[in-house]
């Protein structure tokens, strides 16, 4: 009887977040081109998506911006979800939720097969819900998972969850294959041309999984053998990212800032002074949702264990110790990796977009930590109907609270259609005045307030003042358009 409750509250909080996944994705349907949006689309318009590549050596007015852009993977996703046209971006949260859903699927069930205490049974429920609590806790998620321009920062943990999943299968294959080497490759260079600091971060797992495949292949672990030469080549791949996007024409914007970089000195010290600030506020501004993540993650590996047919094996005590001290450590160290390069060129912490990295991290680590110490409490107190129960009550909330998300989030919906349909009565005045040979018209100005993006005017605080504005009259072919209010 247990059993059967215990399973109708997993699949519970798994329909739970998947409606809550389902929000997100049919809020999607009613996005639009914002802000750095209209400046790609009219290189695509004009050049084609290859020739705006060639917008990495991009100089003075005919680049984006005013200087180049150095982000070749972020113009080759943008131009790709461009040939489209306004279904690339009506897809996008759809298409996000999907991949990221897909690859963690992937690489937890390699994992199941490395780590024995952790069972197949296990992959889904603790894909959907991390994926769902990732999203709906995002420093940012607007601009993550709506904006096209930048949800750089989502593929790089997408691309980032593929590789780790290459990697994985080469290490349960009885043989490795070489060819998965050459994907390895082309995968990591793709993902770590995202972004200066998706480059950081994935260069920086990547080197931590190095150093431990080298201390494997050192006492002959048959996974560390698999698989080091694939994570060798991710490392050189994601340096080579690295050097495209240092030489990039691009950084020559840094000298004009007022703002200098910081001394290289000092940047490995405030790196880990704005992680450890992170962590530190997350608990403290989210602490809800983060004690719902972790007694999930703790209240399923008891689940599992009365679930399965047969015991699971489990971690021994001092084992699962230095578990949690090593995913503590790797967890803080890639968080201040995120952090070095913002400090480094802003002498600051980086954007809330790109702390959805952080706040990805954060959550893997917190997931790995609960479920080692949920494996305890079932070695320590394994058999007792109260751990069962308790279990199965903890579960049950986390799904009512996961549900809770859907009904207070519901609201925005309805932002979005208003301005979905203002923005496609905008566009259709804008195409009858091009097509009317019409060379200044008037626009309808759209409120993102709260969003974190802009509309197609801004003031001049940027570096070349009016750009967006600039690139939105280029891309309906007028020489200016002028706000009106709705």
């Amino acid at each position: 009887m247990l059993k059967k409750i215990g399973f109708a509250a997993i699949i519970l909080v798994c329909a739970a977040a998947l409606v809550a996944l389902g929000l997100l994705s049919y809020i999607g349907s009613y996005n639009r081109y914002w802000a750095d949006d209209w400046c790609y689309n009219r290189d695509f318009q004009s050049l084609g998506v290859l020739g705006s590549l060639q917008g990495y050596f991009f100089t003075g007015p005919s680049a984006l911006r005013g200087y180049s852009t150095n982000r070749y993977a972020l113009t080759l996703l943008s131009g790709l979800l461009y040939i489209p046209g306004i279904l690339g971006v009506r897809i996008l949260a759809v298409l996000i939720i999907v991949l990221w859903l897909g690859g963690l699927l992937w690489l937890l069930s390699n994992l199941s097969e490395l780590y024995k205490p952790f069972p197949k049974s296990a992959v889904f429920p603790s894909a959907v819900f991390l994926v769902c609590f990732m999203l709906y806790f995002s420093p940012q998620r607007f601009q993550i998972l709506y904006w096209r321009s930048g949800v750089h920062y989502s593929f790089t943990i997408i691309g980032g969850i593929f590789l780790a999943a290459l990697l994985s299968s080469q290490m349960i294959r009885e043989r490795a294959r070489r060819l998965a080497n050459y994907g390895i490759a082309v995968l990591a260079f793709t993902a770590g041309g995202l972004s200066e600091t998706g480059c950081a971060y994935l260069f920086s797992a990547a080197l931590l999984l190095l150093a431990a495949a080298w201390l494997g292949k050192r006492s002959r672990r048959t996974w560390a053998q698999r698989s080091f030469a694939g994570i060798l080549t991710a490392c050189l791949a994601l340096l080579a990212s690295m050097l495209v996007l240092i030489v990039s024409p691009s950084n020559d914007r840094y000298q004009s800032m007022s703002v200098k970089p910081a001394s290289l000195a000092v940047v490995p010290f405030l790196s880990l002074r704005f992680s450890l600030d992170f962590i530190r506020d997350s608990f403290k501004s989210l602490s809800l949702p983060h004690l719902v993540f972790v007694v999930f993650f703790m209240a399923l590996a008891v689940l599992q264990e009365v679930l399965a047919s047969a015991g699971s094996p489990s971690t021994k005590p001092r084992t699962a110790g230095w578990v949690v001290v090593a995913t503590a450590f790797v967890t803080f160290l890639l968080i201040a990796a995120i952090q070095a390069p913002t400090v480094y060129f802003y002498n600051s912490v980086p954007e809330p977009r790109a702390q959805s990295l952080s706040r990805f991290t954060m959550l893997i680590g917190l997931a790995v930590i609960a479920w080692v110490l949920g494996q305890q409490a079932i070695r320590s107190w394994g058999g007792k109907r109260s751990l069962e129960l308790t279990a199965v009550l903890c579960i049950t909330l986390c799904a009512a609270y996961t549900a809770r998300l859907t009904v207070n989030n519901s609201g925005e919906l309805r932002l979005f259609e208003v301005r979905a349909r203002l923005w496609d009565q905008r566009d259709a005045a804008l195409r009858m005045a091009q097509a009317q040979g019409l060379s200044r018209a008037d626009a309808i100005a759209i409120d993102t307030k709260g969003w974190g993006v802009e509309d197609m005017l801004i003031t001049g605080r940027q570096m070349n003042g009016q750009w967006v504005s600039n690139c939105f009259s280029q891309y309906y072919g007028l020489e200016a358009v002028r706000a009106v209010s709705p």
